[in-house]
């Protein structure tokens, strides 16, 4: 066996005690403490601030940290808090989704999916085809442009209102197809829509004669965490999938009460507005 140069053995152990930092570094930032300044966080996990200073700008530049320019102080993105919130709910939704997922397929043919949202898109994090199900749609895990989902304006309508409109100023509106989404004002509209009537529809927005409808699912807190949808294909787009809206929003609220969500505790915003948005 060759032996390893000492050079490489150093180099590679110093890497592997960069993560480690890094990973201990980005463990510091929870509920209670959001933002945090270089010579708290070199402190804490024991490093020089020097080392702090280097392995921070690099989560920086990664996107999982970002600093505020008001306070000086570093905090997570909605990336990394969108990440949290997946480890922590996406077995939970699973469970809590099977049994009212397999009570909706007795009202579609369609395609059932647990929707995240991450950023501007939606996760797909699980998906029911069908008796009839047309395989339109990417494995578990893919993502698809939030504005042109039910799914996605489901997730979009519960933020907080400047995190909202934040959100939305940076997206890109392109179209999927004739019928898509393509103004901020019009995506904007919709969604007040959305938030008032408490579930989201897509009317041929994302694929050619595919519609879908999609409802809000809530934690114990009452904040949206995820959102349940079905979607197949009609003969007319225009009259969309209304004869489903009662079993998707029931759907939704039988998920919810899996995550041990009363009606009645409804919190103002999404889990995904965090606090780590500029």
């Amino acid at each position: 066996m060759t032996a390893v140069p000492p050079t490489r053995r150093l180099a590679r152990s110093q890497r592997l005690s960069s993560v480690a930092a890094a990973a201990r570094l980005l463990r510091e930032f929870d509920k209670d403490e959001r933002q945090l300044g270089v010579t708290q966080l070199a402190r804490r996990i024991g490093i020089s601030k020097s080392a702090a200073h280097r392995i921070i700008w690099t989560l920086v530049d990664e996107g999982l940290l970002e600093k505020d320019e008001e306070t000086g102080l570093f905090r997570l993105t909605i990336t990394m808090w969108s990440l949290g919130t997946s480890a922590e709910t996406v077995q939970r939704l699973r469970e809590s989704a099977t049994i009212p997922l397999d009570k909706l397929r007795r009202f579609t043919s369609g395609t059932m999916q647990i929707g995240l949202l991450e950023d501007h898109y939606v996760l797909y994090i699980a998906r029911r085809e069908g008796p009839d199900g047309f395989q339109v749609f990417r494995s578990v895990g893919s993502r698809n442009a939030a504005h042109i989902t039910s799914s996605g304006k489901v997730l979009l309508a519960y933020l907080s209102p400047d995190y909202q409109r934040h959100l939305i100023a940076r997206m890109k509106l392109r179209p999927a197809t004739p019928r898509s989404v393509t103004t901020r004002a019009e995506l904007q509209a919709e969604l007040d829509t959305v938030r008032k009537q408490g579930w989201a529809e897509n009317r041929g927005e994302s694929h050619p004669g595919m519609c879908s409808i999609a409802a809000p699912i809530r934690d114990s807190l009452g904040r949206v965490v995820a959102s349940v949808s079905v979607a197949q294909f009609v003969d007319d787009v225009s009259k969309g999938l209304s004869s489903l809206v009662r079993p998707v929003t029931e759907t939704a609220s039988l998920i919810s009460r899996g995550l041990r969500w009363q009606p009645g505790v409804t919190a103002p915003t999404s889990i995904f507005d965090g606090d780590s948005w500029a």
